[in-house]
């Protein structure tokens, strides 16, 4: 499985702060990067996005996307998420008011845009690759995502707090390869990050002891002003295969 780091906070380049991956070059993990890091040609063959929750810097380059693209001849896009996530972007995002209504959009037949709810833990396939989406604990309604192929899997947690489901269901993936999960706050940050919804440095190694798989782990979401410490204090962990994920860099899972 190949992965590109479109948006993952980990360069100081553009893009710090937003989140997206893309997957095998046609499938978007979430899409706060993805009309900005990618040529018109490199987005035309976006056909898919999985998107974990509704927040902007996981959402916010999908109207130019589709801007970018709904007058190429078959241009067509589904955006696949759980139904809290989809609800919020059918009334927040694609309502008419913030951005057209690409769902009816030139018409109600045939539309370029589909948005399809999908069921946590319930796999579907998409080019080949077996999804689940599984809860996480965040500020918001939010998905992360098991990605599974032939040769392996990857584990996706996106912006979470402390939780359980994700790692039960990580540790029953058969072939699993790589997780990749997030670290937005230092430590002297750590109240901060419990209400938001996110991790520091001393609570995601609590977190990596429910992982009873041996595989790398890759992080992604430092907060720019708070990268440099993030690393330190990352690295004064001492875990084995833990690494920070860097933007533009494509990872062969």
């Amino acid at each position: 499985m190949k992965l590109k780091a479109l948006g993952c906070y980990g360069g100081n380049i553009p893009g710090h702060g937003m989140t997206s991956f893309l997957v095998n070059d046609t499938l978007a993990l979430d899409a706060g990067w993805v009309s900005n890091a990618l040529s018109l040609r490199q987005q035309e063959r976006v056909k898919d996005i999985l998107i974990s929750h509704s927040h902007l810097d996981h959402t916010c380059t999908l109207p130019f996307l589709i801007d970018n693209n709904f007058t190429a001849p078959g241009f067509a896009l589904r955006i696949y998420s759980i139904p809290e996530v989809v609800a919020s972007m059918r009334n927040h995002l694609f309502n008419n008011q913030t951005w057209p209504d690409f769902t009816s959009l030139p018409n109600d037949m045939t539309p370029v845009l589909k948005l399809v709810e999908i069921q946590p833990e319930e796999p579907f396939v998409i080019n080949g690759l077996k999804i689940r989406a599984v809860h996480v604990s965040h500020s918001v309604p939010t998905a992360g995502y098991i990605l599974e192929d032939k040769k392996g899997a990857v584990a996706f947690s996106s912006d979470t707090g402390p939780t359980h489901r994700f790692w039960e269901i990580t540790n029953q993936t058969k072939k699993l390869k790589a997780v990749i999960t997030e670290c937005s706050f230092p430590n002297e940050l750590r109240e901060l990050a419990k209400v938001s919804g996110h991790m520091t440095p001393w609570m995601l190694e609590l977190e990596l002891k429910k992982l009873k798989k041996d595989v790398p782990v890759y992080i992604y979401g430092c907060k720019p002003k708070h990268l440099g410490i993030i690393k330190r204090e990352l690295k004064a962990l001492k875990i084995r295969n833990l690494h920070v994920m860097v933007q533009g860099r494509t990872y062969n899972l």
